[in-house]
Formats: structure tokens, C-alpha cells, sequence
């Protein structure tokens, strides 16, 4: 199987998303959810778009209960999913949708995004997230986000 980080996304204690793409396989996915499955977490698979990488690009959980979407890069149905499991989709503002996703949450309702994403960061701070935005510029020349630049090992559950 095949599978980068930035294809998996927890949604909550039993729930878990994985895109699938040219750079994340059906093959992981069985992997993955037989780990899970131990664990009792269900995964959902989900197709990425076009020639979409990551589902980092398409959903990024920045509270217990919100993500930021991008729903161009979702199918309609995962969208209502997120609802059906009490996740509030916020949709990043079209203007800058690639880069208002990629983001990082510090802890539950506190991300790190990137400056180039002000019309969705005005949004979610009009959803109570406390947004802290950073120039990433010259990062992206080498590809990818925020949140494809981290790797979150342990975290604390609140």
C-alpha cells in the first residue's frame, strides 16, 4: 500500500478520513483500517478530485467539532457525513480555498494559517476560531502547506 501523511485526517475517537489518489492507494486504506478497526475507529475513504494529492488540501479538523472544507475537493456526500457526525463544515472563501485549508491547529479552536488566506481567516474568526496567520511564501515554492510541512506525534485530548 501507499499513503502519506497528508492523506489521513481523524475526524473524532471513532471516526477517521483517508484520501485516495496518486499518492494514497486502496491498498493502504485495507492497511489502515485494519489497524484502526483494533482501535474501533471507523475509516472513510474518500476520492480526491482531479489531480489532488492530499485530503489536507480538501478538509483540516481545527476544533472538536468544525473543519475547514474546501468543497470543491469533496464529494457532496462526505460533506453531509461530517454533519451526520455533529462536525460543523466551515467552507473556506473561494478566493483563497488552496490555501485557506492547508492549515494547523495548535489545539482546539487555535490554527496556524497561511497570510495568503485572509477572506477564510476572517471567516472562521467570525466562528470563534482564533486564527494566527503566518507568511509561507517561500515554503510553498518547495510544495505543499502548513499542515503538509507538520507531523503531529502525540497530542493532548482537550
Amino acid at each position: 500500500g501507499l499513503m502519506e501523511g497528508g492523506s489521513f485526517c481523524m475526524l473524532d475517537e471513532k471516526h477517521a478520513a483517508v484520501g485516495l489518489s496518486a499518492r494514497g492507494n486502496k491498498c493502504a486504506a485495507d492497511q489502515i483500517r485494519s489497524v484502526l478497526a483494533v482501535q474501533g475507529v471507523e475509516l472513510i475513504e474518500i476520492p480526491l478530485v482531479g489531480f489532488s494529492m492530499h485530503i489536507d488540501g480538501a478538509i483540516v479538523m481545527i476544533d472538536h467539532d468544525k473543519a475547514v472544507v474546501n468543497v470543491e475537493r469533496l464529494p457532496y456526500w462526505f460533506i453531509e457525513k461530517l454533519k451526520e457526525l455533529g462536525i460543523e463544515p466551515i467552507y473556506a472563501d473561494y478566493r483563497d480555498a488552496k490555501l485557506g485549508v492547508n492549515s494547523l491547529a495548535l489545539k482546539p479552536g487555535k490554527i496556524v494559517m497561511d497570510a495568503l488566506a485572509p477572506w477564510t481567516a476572517e471567516k472562521l474568526s467570525k466562528r470563534g476560531i482564533e486564527v494566527i496567520t503566518t507568511s509561507y511564501k517561500e515554503i510553498r515554492h518547495h510544495g505543499g502547506g502548513i499542515h503538509c510541512s507538520t507531523l503531529p506525534l502525540v497530542r493532548d485530548r482537550d
